[in-house]
């Protein structure tokens, strides 16, 4: 029995570390978000027994919980949650969706998955599984979703070769400083008078210090 086009894509995945993809697609994308309130966790005044002495409940400061949903960190996450709400809705109605409705459904989530790898929020392995479920959800015949399917692999693969390289290759400001070290380092040894009372050693913090700030800035 011949595998499916995705099947034959999925089996590369090692070599971009599937991983942490796989637990965030079952996790995001197959659960519901679990709702939230400003006063969740909150305890309500339990029924008076008689004798005891009754406890009133606990008040909420709405202007700080209003502050808290208000935060960047929380829009971020509710975000994320939209985000996951609406690619899980698309991959269960894309069949019953017209040609042009999927198509262009479709083309807006790879472009948000698209975003959100740029900015680190997918690793390259969580970007590639969501982009393997788009294409599959557009539909066509075993070789077209095949064709796709190997194209979103080379792709994600060739920009992961493209990170390993970057991430080897050396820094070009650490190079900067490094070459400035070695001259202070030279001068200071050779000094016979250290300036600002300094002990030579103290001296040669000091312009090292100022050299990483400049090669930093």
């Amino acid at each position: 029995m011949a595998q499916s086009p995705f099947r034959l894509t999925l089996v590369a995945l090692g070599t971009l570390a599937i991983g942490g993809g796989l637990w965030f697609v079952t996790h995001s994308f197959s659960n519901e978000p679990a709702a939230s309130t400003p006063t969740a966790g909150l305890q309500t005044a339990s029924p008076s027994v008689p004798g005891t002495a009754t406890v009133p409940p606990p008040t909420v400061d709405r202007a700080a919980a209003q502050a808290v949903l208000n935060s960047p960190a929380a829009q971020a996450y509710q975000t994320r949650l939209q985000f996951a709400a609406d690619y899980r809705r698309f991959i269960q109605d894309a069949a019953r969706l017209s040609d042009e409705e999927r198509q262009r459904q479709a083309e807006a989530l790879a472009k948000e998955v698209e975003r959100r790898e740029a900015a680190t929020e997918l690793a390259l392995s969580e970007a590639l599984l969501l982009q393997l479920g788009l294409a599959q959800a557009q539909g066509g015949d075993e070789a077209e979703q095949k064709a796709r399917a190997e194209q979103l692999l080379a792709r994600y693969q060739a920009l992961s070769r493209q990170r390993e390289t970057l991430a080897k290759a050396p820094d070009a400001r650490f190079s900067q400083y490094k070459s400035e070290e070695k001259r202070i380092v030279d001068e200071v040894l050779t000094l016979q008078t250290i300036p600002d009372g300094l002990s030579r050693d103290q001296y040669l913090r000091q312009r090292l210090q100022e050299a990483r700030e400049q090669a930093y800035r």
